[in-house]
């Protein structure tokens, strides 16, 4: 009985001492899972926080970055005096101090937006045939008269003045009005003018049509060959006793249309005071009346003293038309002028025929009318 029983004894104790052993085992298992899973979650935790943190200084990087203002509705130009002018979105209402700024913006197709113009409108014939609602508008004065006044009380989206008249543009743009200054005094500033009021006013492709047509007809011009360059003397609008020196529009208007300025080596910018003496040594073979003479081509003719210049003694003093425009000025239509003065001195290579057919297709085109042709004369 002793044996069985010391046996039944040794067999519990080996029972006991495996459960203490298996529960030793689980308790270290558990130990070991619940700090793994710990370990893990303090893992995760601290990558949760550095990209949270990433995150955050990516943040901030970003927001310390200076902020571009959205600034494409803006129009930013500068002007042919120099100043810029920055526009939030294009004029809707014009006001014009120059008749070349209004004849510009009936070339644009613009002239219904134009609430203020230059005095004299009604001494403009074209305003008449293409935009006769200007002539009801109220006008701020003259080259020598501004009334700056009458112009910022219109409130206009933009003023339109030549730079004989800059000195206003600071006051009316201390109050709140955009000002472009022109000054057109070649072809070339011409077509730059035209850009920035096309610009000004969201029109861009109107006044690169008038560009083109410009080219075309320039680029035709230069293809002719002559037999001859004639001598050209052109009066001014007051007298005929004053020309155009090298300096000035009108003698690259002779040029272009394949003369030659007998008035080219006087010096200046505007029109020069000359003698009968001095007319007489230039001996021009062709004189111009321009558009806006306050004599005749008979005057001329009838002078006595005058007599014996080729031009009048060969019947080739021509006037240029006078109820249309100042072709003879850097105006959108000057290029008619030179057309004009082409078919005056080479009608065997550009007829005057071709020329009013020219002209009829011009205003037809950019001001929206047909011109009658009686007006187009020589």
């Amino acid at each position: 009985m002793k044996r069985h029983d010391l046996t039944k004894r040794l067999v519990a104790l080996v029972l006991v001492l495996a459960m203490v052993l298996s529960l030793a085992a689980c308790g270290t298992t558990q130990e070991q899972n619940s700090s793994e899973t710990t370990a893990s979650e303090s893992s995760l935790s601290q990558q949760e926080t550095e990209s949270e943190t990433t995150s955050s200084e990516s943040s901030q990087e970003l927001s310390s970055e200076p902020q571009e203002t959205d600034s494409s509705a803006a129009i930013t130009l500068t002007d042919q005096a120099g100043r810029e002018v920055v526009m939030e979105e294009p004029a809707q209402t014009i006001v014009s101090c120059y008749y070349i700024t209004t004849y510009a913006t009936i070339a644009l197709g613009l002239s219904d937006r134009v609430i203020g113009l230059e005095m004299k409108a009604d001494s403009r014939p074209i305003y008449q045939m293409a935009a006769p609602q200007l002539l009801e508008l109220p006008n701020v004065g003259s080259l020598k008269e501004f009334n700056v006044e009458a112009a910022a009380a219109l409130e206009p989206d933009l003023v339109l003045m030549p730079v004989k008249l800059s000195s206003y543009a600071d006051t009316l743009t201390e109050l709140g009005i955009n000002v472009l200054v022109v000054d057109p005094e070649s072809q070339e500033q011409m077509e730059e003018m035209l850009t920035l009021i096309a610009t000004a006013c969201g029109v861009e492709e109107r006044a690169q049509e008038l560009l083109d047509y410009y080219d075309e007809k320039l680029e035709q011009v230069a293809s002719y060959t002559y037999e001859s360059v004639p001598r050209v003397y052109m009066g001014s609008n007051s007298s005929y006793l004053e020309t155009a020196p090298g300096g000035m529009y009108q003698s690259d208007l002779i040029g272009l249309a394949g003369g030659e300025n007998v008035g080219q080596d006087l010096e200046g910018d505007y029109w020069t005071e000359v003698s009968y003496e001095t007319i007489l040594s230039m001996d021009p073979e062709v004189i111009i009346v321009p558009c806006g003479a306050a004599y005749t081509a008979e005057d001329i003719t009838a002078d006595p003293q005058l007599a014996e210049v080729t031009a009048v003694k060969n019947g080739q003093v021509y006037q240029m038309p006078q109820e249309i425009e100042e072709w003879d000025s850097p105006v959108p239509s000057g290029i008619l002028g030179v057309l004009w003065l082409t078919s005056v001195l080479h009608d065997d290579v550009y007829s005057f025929d071709t020329f009013q057919a020219d002209v009829v297709d011009y205003y037809e085109q950019f001001y929206g009318f047909t011109i009658d042709t009686a007006l187009i004369t020589k």
